[in-house]
């Protein structure tokens, strides 16, 4: 099945930018300082407003109802900028993914992380549903990209799916962010293809037939990207009777719809179906042996705790929640994050993983090129 057309293969959603990683990477050694990653998660809140039929950050909701505070955020975004992990590599975290466990937006200073980031030269992107986006019209604008989770083209589709009626709201927010940017000219109006807005498509039983309709609605509201992606299994439901959510045949009808989609690209929209992680009939599929992206990447989330820490470290977005993909230390300020990382704990998190209790993986891509590339050189790498 076509992800994209050939034509737009150098796409923000295309995973062979990691090669561009490989000399950071080549640096993850045992017993010696590693590299930061060139990428964060940060999860401001574990609080959502909607109820989402597939919600991967479901335990995490349930078991912690927390927020960063705003001081700490300030903290983190100076800490970013200058995180260096080894002496081979400069200082600072190139990238900040603001996402949840939770809306992102229901932090009431989120503008202020944000305007930080951006102000220290880390490029931000965020993750949102956008029933709040009119309230931080013009931090978002500061962002390199904003993918709004609308995963449905009507509005019964988005209630039955997500739980309220705010379709209508969610798409008149957007539609106001595209117009504000285009006015502005700002950096989230960049023109290319890894910049601007995303209308963001979950695939989930019930709404296969909803793919053209919110196709052609991401175009008339300005979105720069429609980017569609299959449902997983979160990781504590790993092994239960309802592990597989889509039926066989069900990628035929996913490229026949896509296919229709397709026809609405022009030189300003884009239609991008990321498929490649998942086997042929899109349940999961993680090719790798080890997993080495709990160095590439972490996630920095509400405390645990909030007598006891600041904040709390995980290592892994599609675990969030799982105290075996987390530090143990408390997070009490950033110093814990250096000492933390590259350190003995952090090798026996990841010497304790078993791939058998992880849902469809994220980071899969990552994983295929350290092992092929760095660890075997099944490339040759060094010969361009």
């Amino acid at each position: 099945m076509k992800e994209w057309n050939p034509a737009r293969k150098w796409n923000p959603f295309n995973s062979y930018k990691l090669l561009a990683q490989v000399y950071r990477w080549r640096l993850i050694e045992r017993g010696k300082p590693i590299p930061q990653p060139a990428l964060v998660t940060v999860d401001p809140v574990n609080m959502c407003n909607l109820s989402c039929k597939w919600c991967n950050a479901s335990f995490i909701l349930e078991k912690r109802h927390q927020k960063i505070k705003k001081q700490t955020l300030l903290e983190l975004a100076d800490f970013l900028a200058r995180w260096r992990g080894c002496p081979e590599w400069p200082a600072g975290v190139e990238a900040v993914c603001i996402a949840g466990g939770g809306e992102p937006l229901l932090h009431p200073d989120i503008d202020s992380f944000i305007e930080a980031c951006v102000s220290r030269g880390i490029e931000v992107g965020i993750v949102t549903n956008g029933t709040l986006i009119d309230k931080f019209i013009e931090p978002l604008s500061l962002c390199t990209w904003v993918g709004i989770s609308v995963d449905a083209g009507s509005p019964n589709t988005f209630q039955r799916l997500k739980g309220k009626n705010l379709y209508d709201k969610v798409c008149n927010n957007i539609a106001r962010l595209n117009e504000h940017i285009h006015r502005k000219s700002c950096k989230l109006a960049t023109d290319q293809p890894g910049y601007g807005v995303s209308y963001k498509f979950l695939l989930y039983n019930g709404n296969i037939h909803d793919i053209l309709p919110a196709a052609e609605t991401a175009k008339k509201i300005g979105c720069k990207n429609f980017h569609l992606r299959p449902a997983g299994i979160i990781w504590n439901k790993i092994g239960s009777a309802t592990e597989r959510i889509f039926d066989p045949g069900v990628r035929q009808e996913l490229a026949m719809q896509l296919e229709k989609a397709r026809a609405l690209e022009d030189d300003n929209f884009g239609i991008y179906g990321i498929t490649h992680k998942f086997d042929p009939e899109l349940n999961k599929a993680n090719l790798f042996t080890t997993c080495h992206a709990v160095f590439m990447t972490s996630v920095f989330m509400p405390p645990r705790e909030p007598e006891k820490e600041q904040f709390c470290l995980g290592l892994c977005c599609d675990r969030r929640g799982d105290l075996r993909l987390e530090s143990k230390e408390y997070m009490t300020d950033f110093r814990k994050v250096e000492e933390f990382w590259g350190s003995d704990q952090h090798w026996e998190i990841f010497d304790r993983i078993d791939l058998r209790h992880c849902p469809r993986c994220t980071y899969q891509p990552h994983n295929q090129i350290f092992e092929h590339v760095i660890q075997q050189d099944s490339m040759t790498y060094k010969f361009i």
